[in-house]
């Protein structure tokens, strides 16, 4: 597996069809807040905003894009779009394409809103904390 640099790298290497895909979840999550940066971890790009918030995850030509939220479990799904695939504490959605995105957009942006304020209102649940004494972050 290649080391990815920046996010761009990332999206660079990956399939041509799937590039404009990615460049627009990217800048939507960008513009979802002003403090939202973002950052390759663990060779995933992944964007925070007070904390962990959600990352790229597996990117499959013939299945699309997932994005994650490291949080998923404390978030509502009221739409149904998350799943957590047999994860613990992450939950994502998978876009297929752009045009699939844009059709599910709004909806991503509500859970990508709730996503932000979880980690505002909650300032002391962190995803480090998450993954090293369970689910819930307490020890």
């Amino acid at each position: 597996m290649p080391k990815y640099y920046d996010i761009d790298d990332f999206i660079a290497s990956k399939d041509i069809t799937l590039r404009p895909l990615l460049h627009h979840i990217r800048k939507i999550i960008m513009l979802a807040h002003p403090n939202i940066r973002e950052q390759i971890s663990w060779n995933t790009p992944f964007f925070y905003c007070l904390d962990h918030l959600c990352y790229f995850g597996v990117i499959k030509k013939t299945k699309g894009v997932e994005v994650c939220f490291v949080k998923g479990f404390h978030l509502s799904n009221d739409s149904g779009l998350l799943d957590a695939k047999d994860r613990k504490l992450t939950k994502g959605i998978t876009f297929s394409s752009l045009e699939d995105f844009q059709e599910k957009e709004e909806i991503f942006l509500e859970i990508l809103q709730e996503a932000i304020l979880f980690n505002e209102m909650n300032p002391d649940l962190k995803f480090y904390n998450m993954v090293v004494k369970g689910k819930n972050g307490e020890g």
